[in-house]
């Protein structure tokens, strides 16, 4: 297998930069940032410092637009910038 190859993500990445809210499953909401989206997921830039655990289940909401579906992320990875990459669930 090459470096390419496994490198290679599942889905294709779409740069896409939009304020979030998540909440966890204690009802807290943070604000976050998208960094990109893709089929199967978004990565997160969080505000506050706010970095939930790797496979807890959050909500997520763009505030980029009105009625904007809330869609349940479970956690997958945390870099060591602060970001997270969640999984869509539903």
């Amino acid at each position: 297998m090459t470096a390419n190859q496994r490198d290679r993500r599942k889905y294709d990445r779409l740069f896409y930069h939009s304020t979030i809210q998540m909440t966890n499953q204690t009802q807290i909401s943070r604000l976050g940032h998208t960094l990109n989206l893709s089929d199967g997921g978004l990565l997160i830039k969080c505000d506050d410092n706010y970095i939930p655990e790797i496979d807890e289940i959050i909500e997520v909401q763009s505030m980029s637009f009105p009625e904007a579906p809330i869609k349940k992320v479970i956690v997958r990875r945390i870099t060591k910038e602060g970001q997270i990459a969640v999984q869509f669930i539903e």
